[in-house]
């Protein structure tokens, strides 16, 4: 018997079963599909590395970089292509952030005058930020929507053409739902600790170090030459054979004398504790029988559906230079359906061959749920009908491929510390049951790993305990 189960073989079950094997702790993973690592898909195909979901690593967050230096993929790493920069698409015409920038906030004079996507009057606004008073801000339950933070201080149309098309589209969501707390406490942080968020008014808008990870807000990104889908490759070769078991869809978790049982079709495994390292609504189905509290907090995550699609042409045949690393769609400012492309030739090394150019768009969340259950034939044309408008392309792609993402982007809406909070302490009352991942308290990779990793370290102290 497992002294451990792990429900999920996502990055965050996987990184936690490598910890607790490093821990000498007997672990199973059960996972529902035929493959391991959730949102990180690589596929190789007619010399084109394709990432079906994530495609980087934030350096800001260094827990995955230093995660993959352990596991010997340091020298895989690979930093984002100069030249950078990114830009914002309003009507059918591309504009580029300002640099030096954070998250599409100017931090010079010289950058907030040139910012031609936002009116003159927008600009005027922006510049008055460092003059709004701060929000008095208190504990976990005071929470704010992105688009009223942004609102707030810089303005009407910084929520429809910057907040919205950058931070709305990183989690495909409503900014009108978004948690400040959850998603970008920094920027709270800024507010409270300086009373201001731009530097205009200061001798040094930025030290270095915030040049290099903000400027045109994406140098500080790192991959792996091979691909994301090495990572997980990695993980599952650390772990020994028959730690993952495929196609083991858990179906119920029950209590037993020694700890829990977890049906997984014809098949029950048992152990002393067990890490749901699921979607927040899995987790709220497995233990609905066990607490329903404990469920009804879980389903209050939200989720969105969305989906990938790389295209690829001859590079002459397309006009623009592609210079940069792609583009994010102001979308009450477009007429474009699609929500952000990656130039992905651009971006990074190796990944197309010579002479093609490599792009993937990006469809469906919050505000376009029904796209994907459109046809792959009817999604590709959305998104050649779209790039072909901005960025000159002449002919059919060469190369189409579309990846869905059904309910599987988490959406951190106002008061989610709040409720996670209450599910911790909800959770104390199970000793042995453990919940992880992105529709917790984790964005991104470098949190699913931070998570990943605490889960674990609680998981391994509770068994110590249990035994003792």
């Amino acid at each position: 018997m497992p002294s451990l189960l792990i429900i999920g073989a996502g990055i965050t079950g996987l990184v936690a079963a490598v910890d607790l094997h490093r821990r000498g702790v007997s672990t199973i993973v059960l996972e529902a599909t035929d493959r391991a690592g959730g949102l990180i898909f690589t596929e190789r195909t007619g010399g084109f590395t394709i990432e079906a979901g994530a495609d980087s690593l934030l350096a800001q967050k260094p827990a995955a970089r230093e995660l993959c230096e352990e596991i010997g993929l340091a020298p895989e790493l690979q930093q984002v292509r100069p030249p950078g920069g990114a830009f914002v698409l309003r009507g059918m015409k591309l504009y580029p952030l300002p640099r030096p920038s954070r998250l599409g906030m100017p931090l010079t004079f010289s950058g907030l005058a040139r910012y031609n996507l936002l009116p003159v009057l927008a600009r005027a606004r922006m510049a008055l930020e460092p003059f709004v008073p701060a929000r008095n801000s208190g504990g976990l339950e005071d929470d704010e929507s992105v688009a009223s933070f942004f609102r707030r201080r810089l303005g009407e149309a910084a929520v429809d053409l910057i907040a919205q098309p950058l931070l709305g589209g990183i989690h495909a969501g409503d900014i009108e739902q978004l948690s400040m707390r959850a998603l970008f406490p920094r920027l709270l942080e800024a507010e409270r600790r300086d009373g201001q968020l731009l530097p205009l008014w200061r001798a040094r808008p930025a030290d270095g170090s915030e040049r290099a990870q903000e400027a045109g807000g994406v140098a500080g990104f790192h991959s792996l030459r091979g691909g994301m889908g090495a990572l997980v490759s990695a993980l599952e070769s650390t772990l020994p054979a028959q730690t993952i078991r495929y196609h083991r869809r858990a179906e119920r978790i029950a209590r037993t004398v020694t700890g829990w049982r977890v049906t997984a079709g014809p098949e029950s495994f048992d152990a002393q504790a067990i890490v749901i390292a699921a979607p927040a609504f899995v987790a709220s189905a497995l233990l609905a029988p066990i607490d329903a509290e404990v469920a009804r907090l879980c389903s209050s995550v939200p989720y969105v559906s969305t989906a990938s699609v790389a295209l690829a042409w001859p590079r002459q045949a397309i006009a623009h230079p592609l210079a940069g690393t792609g583009f994010v769609v102001a979308r009450r400012h477009s007429a474009a359906r699609i929500t952000a492309c990656t130039w992905v030739t651009s971006k990074w090394e190796q990944r197309a061959p010579e002479g093609t150019a490599l792009l993937r768009a990006f469809v469906g969340g919050a505000h376009d749920p029904q796209v994907v259950d459109l046809s792959d034939d009817e999604i590709s044309e959305i998104a050649r009908r779209d790039l072909s408008a901005v960025l000159g392309i002449a002919g059919d792609p060469i190369l189409a491929r579309v990846y869905r993402w059904r309910n599987a982007g988490a959406q951190h809406t106002i008061g989610h510390h709040a409720r996670m909070a209450a599910l911790d302490r909800r959770l104390a009352e199970h000793p042995g049951l453990f919940v992880a991942g992105s529709g917790f308290r984790s964005i991104g990779i470098p949190d699913c790993v931070v998570d990943a990793r605490a889960t674990a370290a609680a998981a391994a102290a509770f068994m110590v305990r249990s035994r003792d």
